[in-house]
Formats: C-alpha cells, structure tokens, sequence
C-alpha cells in the first residue's frame, strides 16, 4: 500500500468519509452517499495518479473514480459490481468488508446510485450521470 493511500484510509479512521491524496497532499469531505466524492471531484477537478478512501464504494463511487483518474482506492465496504469496474479499468483495490451490492439506506433495495449504476458499461460520463441523478434525489 502505498503511502498515498494509507494517508487518505486514516483520513476515513478520523471521522472523514472520502478522502484522496497524491504526493502526500490529501483532501477529505464529509457526508452521506456519494455526494463526498463529488465534492472533492467538483473541487479538483482530475484525480489522475491520486489515491482515494471511501467508507463505501459501490458501482456508482467506482465509475466516478475511474473516470477521474484515480490509481488506487480503498474501502471499507465495497461491492462485487465496484471490484469488477475497477479491474475493468485498471484501479487498484484493497478494503475491508465485501458485499454483494450496495443497498439504499432504508434497507429495502439497492441504493439509487446502484441501480444507475447498472445502466452503464463504462466510466464515461459518470460524473455528469450521478451529479444530475443526486440534484434529482435531493430535490
């Protein structure tokens, strides 16, 4: 593990829910879902040759840190569907607890972004897809 990435994992272990670091130069935002990620995507706009922590990387997260470059990630929770995206596009990946999917906060079916998530077969255009379907959930 690099030590990118082990910067950005004790970034989650101090309350933070994402976080990414390159070159030892780390950024964290907090908060439920996916809106974190995008915060720090909005923020940085490229997120080549950067590692990233998540406490939960479904398939939603990974096409979104695929397409913003990221090397390697980490997640405490992460889903079968966000490994096989990022072995598709070449992120590296370590974490803690393995799920089958991502279910949405009630408990009751998948998390909404999971099941946009399945209408795609690539990172092209995910931060453009999940930025307008969480304004279209928050309003």
């Amino acid at each position: 593990m690099r030590d990118d990435l082990i910067k950005a994992k004790q970034a989650l272990s101090e309350g933070h829910a994402c976080a990414v670091c390159r070159g030892g130069e780390l950024y964290t935002a907090d908060g439920r879902g996916i809106a974190p990620l995008l915060s720090l995507i909005e923020q940085l706009k490229d997120l080549h040759g950067y590692s990233a922590a998540d406490r939960v990387i479904g398939s939603a997260a990974a096409y979104l840190m695929a397409e913003a470059g990221v090397e390697e990630a980490y997640a405490a929770t992460t889903s079968e569907g966000a490994l096989r995206i990022f072995a598709k596009n070449g992120v590296t990946v370590s974490y803690s607890t393995l799920t089958a999917k991502i279910m949405n906060r009630r408990g009751d079916g998948l998390c909404p972004m999971e099941e946009k998530a399945l209408t795609m077969d690539s990172p092209d255009g995910a931060y453009r897809i999940f930025r307008a379907r969480l304004d279209q959930i928050s309003k």
